[in-house]
């Protein structure tokens, strides 16, 4: 049985694979233990996330994408993965990666999953 420092960091939630949607809002979960201060910062694709108007870092170590973009006007997107990085002054962890990705809608593929309603009539 292993025992845990109290200043070890440890994971007690950390960001799952997500399908967007174009123009939502989408939040991914990162909460870590540990002895305080804990400084949270996001990777996109292996690069630093920095804050801006479209990505915040919540005090628990969520991040919230304002408006999911699968194609921005830059030629950058918000898909592909990202990871939570959290430290403390006695170490550093890395979440899992989570992948996310645009959900994508073809003609005719909603009609496909609906059954066909049948009236019934009562003599």
């Amino acid at each position: 049985m292993g025992v845990m420092c109290e200043a070890e960091l440890s994971f007690t939630l950390e960001p799952s694979d997500i399908i967007a949607v174009q123009e939502q809002p989408l939040m991914l979960h990162c909460q870590v233990h540990g002895i305080p201060p804990i400084t949270t910062q996001w990777r996109h694709n292996g690069l630093p996330l920095t804050q801006d108007q479209h990505h915040s870092t919540f005090i628990n170590g969520s991040l919230l994408i304002g408006h999911f973009q699968k194609t921005k006007p830059d030629g950058s997107s918000d898909e592909g993965d990202y990871e939570c990085m959290a430290q403390n002054s006695f170490g550093l962890v890395v979440s899992r990666k989570a992948r996310i990705q645009a959900a994508s809608f073809t003609r005719g593929s909603v009609s496909s999953r609906y059954c066909p309603v049948t009236t019934l009539h009562y003599t």
